[in-house]
């Protein structure tokens, strides 16, 4: 299976792997699924122009939710995909014609641009199926001041090469055998990695589950650790799928990915395992947020809507592999899917402590995280 893969291209790779997730949404788009239709065809004729992020968040909204939106609605979905542009591009958008009308993101893109005033207030009555959600995932200020709905996506998720590992690790201090020096992969951005340094730190002090207040208490001195075991990484992966790549390749052996781009290699055979340690479990913040000069923000929150319905959220979870806020969805899922059971948060009891990463500790010292990131930690590579 290594060799074989192992004269793929990126390209021919993410294409491979991505092909894997057709059946659900060919299945939706036969009706075996009903979308939330409580607002069927009260804007037909409209256009909502909806900024997501691309990989697989970009294939599940394209492929399923927009399809569902604009059965429910009457209106057509026009999705941009992209990852760090949404906001300079609103920014730049003349008076009154926003360049998109909804918006997901994620907390370091979303908290400041909310605070400059880029976004207006939901309408809760708009958004039924958000109080599916569990509480513990919607408390959140973003939610408690009305600005939009919050879900802690994609999992913090260890990875190795299942042919190369043969004792695999099973928590995050386990990265720092010897063995592993010199063949680690981690992401380059630091409000994902700086965690897993985190949680590696407590866990080789045997105090793992201490990470996110470790992180709120000093988060200096995780920086300090991060630069002292740096020379451990040899690939600082700019996206999953990179990761993914160079992992089945052999060029790296272990080391962090976003929960939902381990799903398709690993069901298509590739030989990686993965590992989410009971403690110290983290997801990116994302968030659905309404432009400020939008006129159809009942459209957009109708939108939201149909996203937080038990219909979607199943398919999110069963087709794409991402977690779900809805208990009795990630119960149902949990019974189908294995693979989905061992990385995501399924019992009730786990929900109140599924954390995200450690925002207001990163957003107390921003510009000087960035700076020592930038500086001293990615310096050698």
């Amino acid at each position: 299976m290594v060799r074989k893969t192992k004269h793929l291209t990126r390209r021919e790779f993410v294409k491979r792997t991505a092909a894997g997730s057709l059946g659900v949404a060919a299945a939706s788009r036969m009706g075996l699924w009903g979308a939330d239709v409580q607002a069927s065809q009260d804007f037909k004729g409209e256009e909502l122009r909806v900024f997501t992020y691309a990989g697989a968040w970009g294939d599940q909204l394209t492929k399923n939710w927009a399809p569902m939106v604009q059965e429910a609605t009457g209106a057509e979905v026009i999705i941009e995909l992209g990852w760090w542009d949404s906001i300079p591009k609103l920014k730049a958008s003349p008076p009154g014609q926003p360049a998109f009308d909804l918006i997901m993101t994620d907390a370091t893109q979303g908290y400041p641009a909310i605070r400059e005033g880029m976004f207006q207030k939901v309408n809760w009555d708009n958004i039924p199926n958000a109080s599916l959600f569990h509480p513990a995932v919607m408390d959140n200020w973003v939610v408690n001041e009305s600005w939009g709905v919050t879900w802690p996506d994609a999992a913090q998720t260890g990875v190795y090469n299942t042919d190369v590992i043969k004792s695999a690790p099973d928590s995050w201090a386990d990265l720092l055998d010897d063995r592993f020096t010199g063949k680690l992969g981690m992401y380059n951005s630091f409000y994902f990695s700086l965690f897993t340094f985190a949680c590696m730190m407590v866990g080789s002090q045997g105090m793992p589950g201490t990470a996110r207040d470790v992180c709120n208490a000093d988060i200096s001195k995780v920086l300090e650790f991060a630069k002292s075991q740096r020379d451990r990484v040899n690939y600082w992966w700019p996206s999953s799928s990179d990761m993914a790549l160079n992992l089945v390749q052999q060029n790296v052996h272990v080391g962090n990915i976003h929960s939902v781009d381990a799903f398709m290699p690993v069901r298509e055979g590739e030989p990686i395992g993965t590992f989410v340690p009971a403690t110290d479990r983290a997801s990116f913040q994302a968030i659905w947020l309404v432009a400020e000069d939008t006129k159809k923000n009942a459209l957009a929150e109708a939108a939201i809507n149909v996203f937080c319905g038990e219909e979607f959220q199943e398919i999110y979870a069963l087709d794409g592999g991402f977690p779900t806020s809805i208990p009795s969805v990630a119960a149902r899922v949990a019974g189908q899917d294995a693979l989905w059971a061992d990385i995501n948060t399924h019992k009730a009891a786990d929900f109140e402590a599924w954390g995200t990463y450690p925002y207001d500790a990163y957003f107390a010292d921003w510009d000087n995280i960035v700076e020592y990131w930038d500086r001293e930690v990615l310096r050698s590579s």
